[in-house]
Order: structure tokens, then C-alpha cells, then sequence
């Protein structure tokens, strides 16, 4: 199935030409459409109404947010066009501590979502990614900040473990991983803090991608470095992968990713995308 409907989450203009290459870079189908989503935030503060040095505050903040959405809409447009992307723009407004939600929301129509990322102090607006793939229920592709390389999805590390989440991460990335060039399953085994019940090597799950015409191969094995980021991080350097896909869960408002919460690092630290799904 071709992708044909692709919502990015533009927090600010540093964010627009990023998602146009990512977009441009999926499996896209005929009449495929780029939106763009910004979500400004409404500051919220527990001080009277009446005060001037608060009143300032809030006037400060909403023009603030307002040239960071023109912006925004500026640099997204102008890099569709330059691209010759078919696009369109959405911009709305939500209490600051609810921007992410609301932006995956808006986006629940999407086949996809791209959410690039920025540096931790660029946007008024940020987003945290676990949030957007929480509130829409669609996949979502994290692009690291400052992301360059043009590629998306050619050789993809697939981290599994066997749980509900990483077969949906599996299942929603199918367009993108029927057409990769390689796809590698890594299952990792051995660290003191992964119940035993969610291990499951991947040998399944790579059968039946074979059936779809996939390239794959798997690699499972117990732990020898730190953390499940840095295995991850070796197999994905070793494979030369510009696509990382996980399962993602989580049970409240701090909720983190599968195999031990290394969704903000993996994007801290390597120089790919990530598509999450739960």
C-alpha cells in the first residue's frame, strides 16, 4: 500500500525543510499530500488577571508564539513549492502543557506523521514525540534534529522483542519496508530490567515479511554493551540503517518507549529517523 496521506508536525521553521525531504523520501502513491500542522501554545499562569507584570508576560508570549507560527508557515511553504510538493497548512491553538496531544489529534487522518525535532531550547511550541504517537494512534517518524541525509526507509533496523507494540510498529511500517533494500530484526536478550515474557526472537516476524517480498535478516543475541540504545545504536551503524522502527507503550502521562525507555536518546544520539507506533 502506497502512502499517500503524510501529516508533519512543524513546531517552527527550522523544522520545514526536514519534513519535506522525509516526505519526499516515503513510498508516496499518486495524488500523495504533504500537511503541515503547527500547534501554537496558549501559556497558561496562575496569577491574577490584574496583574501588569503578568499581563506583560502573557502579551509577551502570544506574540512570540504568533511569529513563530508565520514563520513556520513561511519556511513550510516555501519549501513545498520549491519542491513541487502538493501541501496544505493547518494552524491552531492549545494550553501549552497539551501541544504535543493535540498535535497528533489533529493528525489521526494521516497514514503517516513526521515529527522532526528540534534543539531542546529552538521552539516555543516543541513536541515530545511519545505524546504525538500516543494522542493520534498513527505511526509517527521522529526526525533527529538537524536531519540531512536524504533517505528514508532503504535499510531499516527493526527492534523487537516480540510485544503487541513492536508487531503494530511492524505492520504500520509495511509500505516503507516492502520497498527497503534491506531490513535487519534485532532482538536483544539479557538485561537485568526486561522481564523474560517479552523476549521473543524475531524468526516469526521475518517470515512473514519474506512473504511480502521483504529482504530481511535477523540478528538475536544477548546484551554485551550498557543499554539497549547502544546495541541498537552498533547494529544500526553496522547495517548503515537511515530508518529505525519500535513498538512504543506506556500507561501514563510519563510514559516512555519499549525496551527500557530510549526513544529521546535514540534520537539524541543517532543519526536517523525513528518510526514509533503503539
Amino acid at each position: 500500500m502506497d502512502i499517500r496521506t503524510v501529516f508533519a508536525i512543524i513546531p517552527a521553521a527550522q523544522a520545514a525543510e526536514s519534513a519535506v525531504a522525509a516526505f519526499q523520501a516515503l513510498p508516496l502513491g499518486d495524488n500523495a499530500k504533504l500537511v503541515g500542522v503547527h500547534i501554537a501554545p496558549i501559556a497558561i499562569t496562575y496569577g491574577l488577571a490584574t496583574d501588569v507584570a503578568l499581563a506583560s508576560f502573557i502579551e509577551a508570549q502570544i506574540a512570540a508564539a504568533d511569529e513563530e507560527r508565520k514563520e513556520a508557515e513561511e519556511a513550510f511553504t516555501a519549501a513545498c513549492r520549491a519542491a513541487g510538493v502538493s501541501f496544505e497548512w493547518r494552524a491552531e491553538k492549545a494550553p501549552d502543557n497539551i501541544v504535543s496531544p493535540h498535535g497528533g489529534a489533529v493528525a489521526r487522518a494521516a497514514d503517516i506523521i513526521l515529527a522532526p525535532q528540534l534543539a531542546e531550547e529552538a521552539s516555543i511550541g516543541r513536541h515530545q514525540l511519545e505524546e504525538v504517537v500516543f494522542a493520534s494512534g498513527r505511526p509517527v517518524i521522529g526526525l533527529p534534529a538537524g536531519w540531512t541525509i536524504k533517505t528514508v526507509g532503504k535499510r531499516v533496523l527493526v527492534a523487537w522483542n516480540g510485544g503487541r507494540e513492536a508487531a503494530r510498529a511492524v505492520f504500520d511500517a509495511m509500505p516503507i519496508l516492502t520497498r527497503a533494500e534491506a531490513v535487519r530484526i534485532v532482538s536483544v536478550q539479557g538485561f537485568l530490567d526486561e522481564p523474560s515474557r517479552q523476549f521473543t526472537p524475531g524468526d516469526d516476524i521475518a517470515a512473514t515479511l519474506a512473504r511480502h517480498g521483504v529482504a530481511v535478516e535477523t540478528k538475536s543475541y544477548r546484551a554485551t554493551l550498557a543499554s539497549v540504545r547502544e546495541e541498537l545504536k552498533v547494529q544500526a551503524l553496522d547495517m548503515g540503517a537511515d530508518l529505525c522502527v519500535m513498538g512504543c507503550y506506556g500507561h501514563s502521562r510519563f510514559r516512555e518507549s519499549i525496551l527500557g525507555g530510549v526513544s529521546h536518546s535514540m534520537l539524541r544520539d543517532l543519526p536517523f529517523p525513528l518510526l514509533l507506533s503503539t
